[in-house]
């Protein structure tokens, strides 16, 4: 608790409740985030206060706010990103008959910020709406990680550790060595592929958005459908198309990016 400032407590309360939409007890929120229970009282009733949180009459549960989720639509609305974005992912769902994600980076995390469906009939992938991809356990996450050195792309991974969320069957990686040669694996092909991994039954392959004037990048996008569909030889029939999409996002993307002024001169 020492040197840990209430803004600090009262964000680690709106991460912990992005993970779970039905919302947690009291008790258990300030026994995740190893607060005393009137502290964590407390921040709830201001986040409430400010309608960025609700209470559940029935359950007392505390869960996010429309409100919260609608500032980053708002966000992404203001710097056009998702209307310069979605003619690219429309096509790539037109021409793949499945479900497009696409995400930004951001302080180490990717964060889902546009969607297109291109399966219209029978079996589809159509996900819950969610924070952003678990970086080691998606095709989605490993892509983006594989553009990083090793040691930084642990160092993101160690942050939350090799665990799975709640919604999530389980990952394919389970510890550092593993995760390590998958990586190079996936720097090699340019893509990454999860087969019945966070949801048994579906299969994903996934590129990086790179940055060309930074050699970064700046998120990833992915082509996911049910495993019937998307066997082997179908993933890698799709991964022009994905790579292809990837590099035309790269080109047009629109995130501003931080501006570092120069030095004064002395």
């Amino acid at each position: 608790m020492a040197n840990v400032s209430p803004t600090e407590r009262t964000l680690d309360i709106i991460e912990l409740l992005a993970d779970y939409p039905e919302g947690l007890a009291l008790t258990e929120i300030a026994r995740r985030l190893n607060l005393p229970k009137s502290i964590a009282h407390r921040l709830l009733s201001v986040l409430a206060g400010r309608d960025f949180a609700v209470q559940d009459p029935v359950t007392q549960h505390y869960r996010l706010a429309i409100r919260t989720a609608a500032l980053g639509l708002r966000f992404f609305g203001n710097i056009g990103l998702v209307d310069i974005c979605q003619p690219i992912i429309n096509r790539l769902a037109q021409r793949t008959g499945e479900f497009i994600r696409v995400s930004a980076a951001e302080n180490g995390e990717l964060v889902w910020i546009a969607k297109a469906q291109g399966s219209s009939n029978g079996l589809r992938y159509d996900p819950l709406l969610e924070p952003g991809p678990v970086l080691h356990a998606t095709a989605h996450g490993r892509a983006w990680l594989a553009t990083l050195e090793d040691t930084k792309a642990m160092a993101l991974v160690r942050r939350r550790g090799f665990y799975v969320p709640t919604g999530y069957d389980r990952s394919l990686f389970s510890n550092e060595q593993e995760l390590l040669e998958e990586l190079a694996r996936i720097r090699k092909l340019g893509y990454a592929i999860s087969a019945d991994e966070s949801l048994i039954g579906m299969s994903a392959i996934g590129a990086a958005i790179p940055d060309r004037k930074h050699g970064s990048a700046v998120g990833a996008i992915s082509v996911a459908g049910p495993s019937v569909r998307m066997t082997a030889s179908r993933l890698e029939e799709v991964s022009d198309d994905l790579l292809a999409a990837a590099r035309d996002l790269g080109d047009i993307w629109p995130i501003p990016r931080a501006r570092i002024p120069a030095a004064a001169p002395t």
